[in-house]
C-alpha cells in the first residue's frame, strides 16, 4: 500500500509540474520531436529493405566467333525457346566476340528455383549449337565485375620466376572452386590469366613436300581420343574392347598422319606440339 501510495503521490507531482509549467513542457516535446526528424534523416540506407527484381543469366562461349555469328547461332535461338516464360520482366541479350549472354528480369514475387528449373527446360528444346561452341551456363548472379561483393589479388612472391597469368588454371581449379562452395555464393570468376592449350605449330614447306594439307592435320589431331569398340566374349569370359588413340603432350608429336612406301610420317616430322598459355586477346 505505502509504494502505490508513493507511485500514485509521483504522478501528481508530475502532473502538478507540468501544468505549473507549460512553456517547459512544449519545448521538451519539440525537442522531442526535433531529434525525431534528425534521426530519420540520419538512418542509414541499409535499414530500408531493397526489393530486387529476381535475375538468371544465361553465358554461351563459341570461341573465335565473330558476335553477328554468336548472335544468330547462338543468341536467336535461345530467345526464341525462352519467350513466354512465366513471371518474365524483361529479357536482354548481348553479344561479344566468342561470347553471348542473355539476362532475364522476372517479376518480385517469382519463385527463382522455379524460375530456374523452367529456364533449363526451355534452353533443351534448342534444336542444335555450333560444334565447337560450349554448353550454355545458367546463374543466379551477375558476371559483371561492378556488381561483385568482393575482389582478390593474385601475385607472385619475390623470386618466383613464372608469369602471374599462367596461374589462371590453378585458380579456376582450386581457388575459385573452394570458393564456390562457401554458403551464398552464386556465381564467381577469374579474370587476368591465359589458360593453357595445346599448340600445334607446323612447317609449311615440309607439309608441301609430304603432300599433307592443313585441314587434313586439323581432323587428324582433332581425333586425339579413346574410343570403344563395344564387347567381345571370349569362351566363359567377357573383354572390352578399346581403342587408345589418345596421345599424351609429350607424345603427341608420334602421331601418324600418313603412311609412305611403309614409312610412317608422323606429327613430329612437319610439326611441333607443346603445351603454351593462349595469345591474349584483351
Amino acid at each position: 500500500m505505502n509504494k502505490g501510495a508513493s507511485a500514485t503521490g509521483q504522478t501528481v507531482n508530475l502532473t502538478r509540474l507540468s501544468l505549473s509549467n507549460p512553456v517547459a513542457v512544449i519545448v521538451g516535446v519539440l525537442l522531442v520531436m526535433l531529434f525525431g526528424f534528425i534521426s530519420i534523416g540520419r538512418l542509414p540506407v541499409q535499414m530500408t529493405p531493397e526489393a530486387e527484381e529476381p535475375q538468371l543469366f544465361i553465358g554461351t562461349s563459341w570461341r573465335a566467333a565473330a558476335p553477328e555469328e554468336v548472335e544468330s547461332e547462338i543468341i536467336e535461338p535461345q530467345e526464341e525457346v525462352l519467350r513466354g516464360l512465366p513471371g518474365l520482366v524483361k529479357l536482354e541479350s548481348q553479344a561479344a566476340a566468342g561470347f553471348g549472354q542473355i539476362t532475364l528480369n522476372f517479376s518480385i514475387e517469382t519463385d527463382l528455383e522455379r524460375a530456374l528449373i523452367e529456364v533449363m527446360n526451355r534452353l533443351n528444346r534448342v534444336p542444335s549449337y555450333p560444334a565447337d561452341a560450349d554448353e550454355p551456363v545458367i546463374s543466379s548472379g551477375s558476371s559483371s565485375p561492378i556488381r561483385a561483393i568482393a575482389w582478390f589479388a593474385v601475385r607472385p612472391l619475390p623470386g618466383n620466376p613464372r608469369e602471374i597469368a599462367g596461374y589462371q588454371d590453378f585458380v579456376e581449379e582450386v581457388v575459385q572452386a573452394r570458393i564456390e562452395r562457401v554458403r551464398g555464393i552464386s556465381n564467381s570468376n577469374a579474370f587476368g590469366g591465359r589458360p593453357n592449350e595445346v599448340r600445334i605449330t607446323f612447317d609449311p614447306y615440309r607439309a608441301a613436300t609430304y603432300g599433307i594439307d592443313i585441314p587434313r592435320i586439323a581432323t587428324l589431331t582433332g581425333g586425339n581420343v579413346d574410343s570403344s569398340g563395344g564387347f567381345t566374349d571370349v569362351g566363359r569370359r567377357q573383354y572390352t574392347v578399346r581403342f587408345a588413340g589418345k596421345y599424351d603432350v609429350e607424345e603427341f608429336e608420334e602421331l601418324v598422319l600418313e603412311w609412305r612406301d611403309g614409312i610412317p610420317v608422323k606429327l613430329g616430322d612437319i610439326a611441333r606440339a607443346e603445351i603454351v598459355m593462349r595469345d591474349n586477346t584483351g
